[in-house]
C-alpha cells in the first residue's frame, strides 16, 4: 500500500536552472491579465467570495491550507489534485451542493507559487505552437464579444476559456517527466472509474434519488418517442456530457491494462475500462454509444496479438448486452431516422427535430456573420429569430425563455465566434494530432514502447471526444482540454533527452528502469 501511495505522491526532482522559455510563459501571463482585466472592467463578480463561515466551512479551509503547503512542497501532488479535482468537476460540486468555496480559486496561488519556485523544465520549443494557437482561439472568444448582445453571457464564455486556458497552462509546465505523465493518466482513469462506479451503483441498486454529494445527478429525460425515463447524469448533470467524459477514458484505461507490470494492477485497469463502458451505456447517450463503439474499435484495432484478448473483448461485450437497458435497443434504432432516405416520420416533439432546428439555427448565424459570429455565448439570445425563420413543430412544446444550443461544438463555434474561430479551433485538433503522431514515433524509435502506446491512446481519446461533440456543444470543455494539455506534454517529453530511453513506471510500485534526475 506504501508503495503504491508513493506512486502517486513523490518528491519529484525538478530543475532549479532557468529552463522556461519567457515567450510563451509571457504570452500566457498576458494573456490571463488581458482577459481578467476585461472581465472586471464589465464586471467584478468573479472575486467576490461570499461564503458563509460554518464549521463545515472552516474543515474545508484546514484541509485545503495543508494541500496548499503539499503543493507548494512538491508540484507533482499540484498535478495530480489539480487532474482531479476538474475531472471530478469537484469545485462546483463542493460549491452547490455544500455551500464551500471553490477549489480551483483556492488552489490558483499555490499551484501559481509551486510553479514559480520550482521552475520545471519544460521543453517549450516542443509544443509552444499548440500553446500559441489555443491562446490565439482565446483571444477570438475575448474579440467576438464586440458583437454580443448580452454581454453577460459573453462575460461568462470569456472566463470560462481563460480558466480552461490556465488549467492547460498548469498541467503542461508541471508535467515535468513520463513517470509524472503517467501518473496523471492514471488520475483520471480512477476519477472516472470512481463517478462510473457510483452511477453503475445508482442502477444497480435503484436508487436513483441518492446523489452522493452531488456526484451522481439524475436527470428525468427524454428517450425515444414518448418516453422519458431516469437517466444517469454524474457531477455535470446532464446525461450526455457525463457519456462524453467518461468514453474518452476508455482507451486510457485499456492501455493503462496492457501496459500493466503487475496482474493486481491489470486487473484493477480493466475493471476500469469496463466500469466507464457499462456506465456510458447506462446514460442511453446515442452518441455516447457510437463515440464509444469507435475508440474501443481503434482501441482494439491498435493490438497486434488478437488471440489473447478476443475472449476478453466477448466477454465485455457479452455482459454489456446482458446489463443493456430495455429501452436503449429502442433509442439506438432511432439513428435510421437521420439516414438519407429514411422514410419514417418522426413525432413532432423527437430529439431529432429539435436538433435540426438547433443546428440548422447555428447554420444560419454563421452563414450571416461569417467572420465573428454572433458573439461568445450569445447562440441563445439570437436562437428565437432564426427559428421563427426556419420553423419547426418541435416549438411548440417549448416553454418561454428556455436556454438553447446547438448541440454540435463545431457549429457552436462557428455561429459564435464566426470562420476565425472555427479555423483556430480545428488547428488546435490538427496540432493536437500531429503532436501525438509525432510523440509516438519518437518514443517508438527510443524504444520505449509504452510512451508510445500511451501517445496513440490519447489520440483516439481525443478522437472520441470529438466523434461525440458532433451531438453536444461546448458547454464542458475542460476534459478536453485536459487532453490537450497531457498531449502537449507527451510531445514535449519525447523532445527530451535527459531520460533514459524506456524510463517508464509500469504500474505502482514496480519501476522497469530508474530514470536519472532531472538537471
Amino acid at each position: 500500500m506504501a508503495r503504491t501511495l508513493t506512486y502517486f505522491w513523490p518528491s519529484l526532482a525538478v530543475s532549479r536552472a532557468p529552463g522556461l522559455h519567457r515567450i510563451p510563459f509571457a504570452l500566457g501571463a498576458g494573456l490571463a491579465a488581458l482577459l481578467l482585466g476585461y472581465v472586471v472592467a464589465r464586471d467584478a463578480w468573479p472575486l467576490q467570495f461570499e461564503v458563509s463561515f460554518s464549521l463545515q466551512t472552516l474543515g474545508f479551509v484546514a484541509v485545503a491550507l495543508v494541500l496548499s503547503v503539499l503543493v507548494v512542497r512538491d508540484p507533482g501532488v499540484g498535478l495530480l489534485a489539480l487532474v482531479g479535482v476538474v475531472y471530478l468537476n469537484l469545485s462546483q460540486v463542493l460549491v452547490r451542493y455544500h455551500d464551500l468555496p471553490s477549489l480551483l480559486q483556492f488552489f490558483t496561488f499555490p499551484l501559481v507559487l509551486a510553479i514559480w519556485t520550482a521552475k520545471p523544465r519544460v521543453a517549450w520549443r516542443g509544443h509552444k505552437a499548440l500553446t500559441w494557437v489555443l491562446a490565439a482561439y482565446c483571444l477570438t472568444v475575448l474579440l467576438s464579444t464586440i458583437l454580443a448582445s448580452d454581454p453577460a453571457l459573453a462575460d461568462a464564455r470569456v472566463v470560462e476559456c481563460l480558466k480552461m486556458f490556465v488549467i492547460y497552462l498548469v498541467v503542461v509546465m508541471l508535467t515535468s517527466s513520463r513517470v509524472l505523465l503517467r501518473r496523471t493518466v492514471w488520475t483520471l482513469v480512477i476519477s472516472g472509474a470512481l463517478l462510473a462506479g457510483i452511477a453503475v451503483l445508482q442502477v444497480a441498486t435503484g436508487d436513483l434519488s441518492n446523489e452522493h454529494g452531488g456526484l451522481a445527478r439524475v436527470k428525468n429525460a427524454h428517450i425515444y418517442g414518448n418516453v422519458f425515463e431516469s437517466r444517469i447524469a454524474g457531477p455535470l448533470g446532464d446525461p450526455n456530457f457525463f457519456a462524453q467524459i467518461l468514453l474518452v477514458l476508455v482507451p486510457l484505461a485499456l492501455f493503462l491494462a496492457w501496459h500493466a507490470g503487475r496482474r493486481l494492477t491489470q486487473v484493477c485497469a480493466f475493471a476500469g475500462a469496463g466500469l466507464l463502458a457499462i456506465a456510458t451505456v447506462l446514460t442511453y447517450s446515442r452518441g455516447g454509444a457510437l463515440a464509444l463503439g469507435v475508440v474501443l474499435l481503434l482501441s482494439f484495432l491498435g493490438r497486434k496479438v488478437w488471440s489473447r484478448h478476443a475472449a476478453a473483448a466477448v466477454v465485455v461485450a457479452s455482459v454489456l448486452l446482458l446489463i443493456l437497458p430495455a429501452n436503449f435497443a429502442d433509442r439506438l434504432t432511432t439513428i435510421r431516422q437521420l439516414l438519407p432516405g429514411s422514410d419514417d416520420v418522426l413525432h413532432p416533439d423527437s430529439s431529432f427535430e429539435e436538433r435540426k432546428l438547433l443546428t440548422n439555427a447555428a447554420w444560419r448565424m454563421l452563414l450571416d456573420h461569417p467572420v465573428l459570429g454572433v458573439g461568445a455565448g450569445n447562440y441563445t439570445v439570437h436562437f428565437d429569430r432564426y427559428a421563427g425563420e426556419i420553423g419547426s413543430a418541435s416549438r411548440q412544446y417549448e416553454e418561454p425563455g428556455d436556454a438553447h444550443y446547438p448541440h454540435n461544438l463545431y457549429l457552436e463555434i462557428g455561429a459564435e465566434t464566426g470562420l476565425l474561430g472555427v479555423f483556430l479551433f480545428g488547428a488546435v485538433v490538427v496540432i493536437c494530432l500531429v503532436y501525438l503522431q509525432r510523440a509516438r514515433a519518437t518514443f517508438l524509435r527510443l524504444g520505449d514502447t509504452s510512451s508510445a502506446g500511451l501517445a496513440r491512446a490519447l489520440s483516439i481519446a481525443v478522437t472520441g471526444y470529438l466523434i461525440s461533440s458532433l451531438f453536444l456543444h461546448g458547454h464542458f470543455q475542460r476534459p478536453l482540454w485536459l487532453l490537450f494539455a497531457i498531449a502537449a506534454a507527451s510531445y514535449g517529453l519525447s523532445q527530451r533527452r535527459d531520460e533514459a530511453p524506456a524510463a517508464t513506471l509500469r504500474s505502482p510500485g514496480t519501476v522497469t528502469t530508474a530514470q536519472p534526475p532531472l538537471k
